[in-house]
């Protein structure tokens, strides 16, 4: 019977919760839960005990490219990963980013419940975020490591916005940079309030989803089994 490969995020805050959802799913695996508890990460695959699955460690963000591109059959990631990686699609041209894998078959997992997408400024900053939200003749500049998300978003509000693409913390950029506002991940807040940034929109919660190989659903039995035990699993 050929395994079922499965891609777990690595980082230690995720990768104990999401083993745990497939252990009570039935796919225990002892040699991983070592690993979670050495917190070792240099062994990336580990086998289940019963021989029917295989797990791959890998970084959250490259998760939904291992299920898109079949490289694993069924994986969970963040709505940030997984989305900007189906929004880079409208950016790549003869794109199918994203077309390989469902998002909405199962219910959200709630391992991130505290993190959601922020807008956030200095408080001078306010009024002017304000008018670009009432007015179509201003631009606001917003510094993000979520170009697309964020794009998609401002449009939904109505708002011209210049994207700033930045791959690290983003929180000094209203200071220092021509940036007027933020659009990141908060969980507590703290590091804006040390960086004297104020939360101004709350845009979207952060979900955790199963993804799964539309290839691998149609043409492995199994995998329809796993995830009716993931279902009960998770309830």
């Amino acid at each position: 019977m050929r395994k079922i490969n499965i891609a777990l995020p690595k980082g230690k805050r995720l990768l104990g919760a999401a083993y745990q959802i497939f252990k009570e799913a039935g796919y225990a695996s002892q040699e991983l839960e070592k690993e979670v508890e050495l917190r070792a990460r240099k062994q990336l695959e580990f086998s289940s005990d019963n021989g029917e699955a295989n797990f791959i460690l890998v970084r959250i963000a490259d998760i939904p490219q291992y299920v898109d591109k079949n490289w694993a059959d069924i994986g969970i990631s963040a709505f940030d990963c997984y989305r900007e990686y189906e929004l880079s699609n409208s950016t790549l041209r003869h794109s199918l980013r994203g077309d390989n894998f469902i998002s909405n078959i199962l219910p959200d997992l709630k391992l991130c419940e505290k993190s959601r997408f922020c807008v956030a400024g200095r408080p001078e900053s306010r009024e002017f975020y304000n008018l670009c939200k009432k007015s179509d003749e201003k631009i606001l500049s917003v510094a993000t490591q979520h170009p697309n998300i964020a794009l998609k978003y401002f449009n939904r509000q109505g708002m011209i916005v210049d994207i700033i693409y930045i791959s690290g913390s983003s929180e000094v950029m209203p200071k220092y940079g021509e940036v007027d506002v933020i659009f990141d991940i908060v969980e507590s807040g703290r590091a804006l309030e040390e960086n004297g940034l104020e939360i101004f929109d709350e845009a979207m919660p952060i979900k955790t989803k199963v993804l799964v190989s539309k290839a691998a659903l149609k043409y492995d039995a199994n995998i329809e089994n796993m995830i009716g035990r993931l279902r009960n699993a998770i309830k």
